[in-house]
């Protein structure tokens, strides 16, 4: 990572909010500026970013309830895509009432924005511990990214990057949208939990919801995944993480993915490659462009990724014939995946508030839709209860996430 330190090398020299008279407390700061070097506490308030902030190795960064970073940039370059260089914990905490939210200033909050990359996102080092996203919005990022390791020069930055496999990445009941690249992406692994959360609009001409590599041990349960580029969640093992991916994918709804992946014969919904594994159960997959994957070029450890009760839906007949790839087959031409006994196929989902016929290029979510199931729907009910979570609990910076255990119902919502 010898780009990100040496970069913030530059920062050091302009702030450091170590040296108040608060303990390492920075107060609220109207219309001002956070950058360099910042540890403590941040109080609810809007904050300007236009250079880097750093979090150096040991040291935590918390955000309270309603902190707003506004981060202003232009998306031309490495050195006006501000980012937040993680090399300890980054703990943002948020509230329904009151989220935490990554953003842009409020003149550029506008999807027409979505893939301009403002800013250069939440880039977690070898050595950061944690980074912890509760309730929190992250938006507008993906700027160009200096040479490193995780980049080459240029490379839009994904929304959040972590390189630590001895570390923990909670995101919990919250949102990413309209972003340039990957959205999460854990690629030197780590404790991972993705829960309750919303992804939409993300990638531009490619990108997925959650990109796991190596190493990355946990359970993606309970997301919406609307209008990802390529897959919502992919894990994937390149072959010298320790320990094996191992990446639970259960009651989620993915809708509309894979679209807007240029390449051909990629993106749709659950996608898993080299050597990864995890249980698969009770996910609703509507209008995407192929169901799950086990990649027939990169293979997965297919023996340890059960799968059954899942529900597919599309209106597109090509994209019904891809529920099972036909693109993905074993040495004798057969399908690497198939219909399973308690799947159901091509029956309307009976969301409460949403049409299925709607648009599959659509990528912004409108407020009115609801994605529970309504009474009598064929998900409820459906889903299967006999496996468990990677992990019970996941614990950072003072939070603890509970993980939930699947459900008797398909998708992430089940009925009102």
């Amino acid at each position: 990572m010898a780009a990100a330190i040496f970069a913030g090398s530059l920062a050091l020299t302009s702030c450091n909010n170590d040296d108040d008279d608060n303990g390492g407390t920075t107060p609220p700061v109207d219309q001002g500026d956070l950058f360099g070097e910042v540890t403590g506490t941040i109080e609810a308030g809007e904050y300007r970013i236009t250079q880097d902030i750093i979090i150096p190795e040991g040291e935590t960064l918390t955000l309270e309830p309603g902190v707003i970073l506004a981060f202003d940039g232009d998306g031309l370059s490495p050195e006006t895509s501000p980012e937040i260089t993680v090399f300890g914990s980054l703990i943002a905490a948020g509230t329904a009432d009151q989220p935490i939210m990554f953003t842009v200033t409020e003149d550029k909050r506008n999807p027409s924005n979505a893939y301009e990359g403002f800013w250069g996102g939440i880039q977690g080092q070898t050595t950061a511990e944690a980074i912890v996203l509760q309730h929190a919005i992250v938006e507008y990022c993906g700027g160009p990214a200096r040479q490193s390791d995780a980049y080459d020069a240029g490379d839009p930055r994904y929304s959040v990057l972590f390189l630590n496999p001895e570390g923990t990445f909670i995101f919990d009941h919250s949102t990413l949208r309209n972003v340039a690249d990957d959205g999460l992406r854990p690629q030197g692994g780590g404790r991972i939990a993705i829960l309750h959360s919303t992804f939409y609009n993300v990638g531009e001409t490619g990108g997925e919801g959650i990109n796991f590599k190596d190493g990355s041990t946990g359970d993606v349960a309970y997301n919406l995944f609307y209008s990802v580029a390529t897959n919502g969640s992919k894990p994937a093992g390149e072959g010298d993480g320790v320990p094996q991916t191992h990446i639970n994918n259960y009651n989620n709804t993915f809708i509309n993915c894979g679209f807007r992946r240029v390449q051909a014969g990629r993106g749709g919904s659950i996608n898993y490659e080299q050597g990864a594994r995890g249980d698969v159960y009770n996910n609703l997959i509507v209008n995407c462009r192929f169901g799950i994957r086990f990649r027939g070029d990169r293979l997965p450890d297919i023996d340890n990724i059960p799968y059954n009760n899942n529900h597919y839906y599309a209106y597109d007949e090509v994209d019904q014939d891809n529920f099972w790839p036909t693109t993905d087959v074993d040495e004798d031409g057969n399908r690497l995946t198939e219909e399973q006994d308690a799947d159901i196929i091509q029956v309307d989902p009976m969301f409460v508030n949403y049409d299925v016929l709607t648009d599959k290029m659509t990528n912004q979510l409108d407020d009115s839709w609801d994605f529970h199931l309504q009474s009598g729907a064929p998900g409820v009910g459906a889903g299967f209860t006999g496996f468990s979570p990677y992990r019970s609990t996941l614990s950072a910076g003072g939070v603890t996430v509970t993980i939930p255990e699947p459900s008797d119902f398909i998708g992430a919502f089940g009925a009102n």
